[in-house]
């Protein structure tokens, strides 16, 4: 039966315990239609139904949106946001 190994062994070798997270590693693209710029935020696709940005797909969970649509994403977006705010 093996020894348990001591704490510094772990902290010394770089293991943590924890699971690395998966995030931020994948090159997204835009997922708006004709766009193929690497993506700088996501959004629920709920949120984004209510702009007039036409998608790649109807079918996604999350939209991947780059500076150019998020930017437009928010001037469209900024009126439910401020009532979401006050509520």
């Amino acid at each position: 039966m093996e020894e348990p190994k001591p704490a510094y062994f772990y902290m010394s070798s770089g293991y943590s315990g924890m699971a690395l997270a998966k995030h931020g590693t994948a090159d997204e693209v835009c997922d708006v239609l004709g766009c193929d710029k690497p993506a700088e935020r996501s959004f629920n696709i709920k949120q984004v139904s209510k702009s007039s940005l036409s998608l790649k797909s109807s079918d996604l969970r999350q939209v991947h949106l780059c500076k150019e649509h998020y930017k437009e994403f928010k001037k469209q977006t900024k009126t439910d946001r401020e009532l979401d705010q006050l509520y």
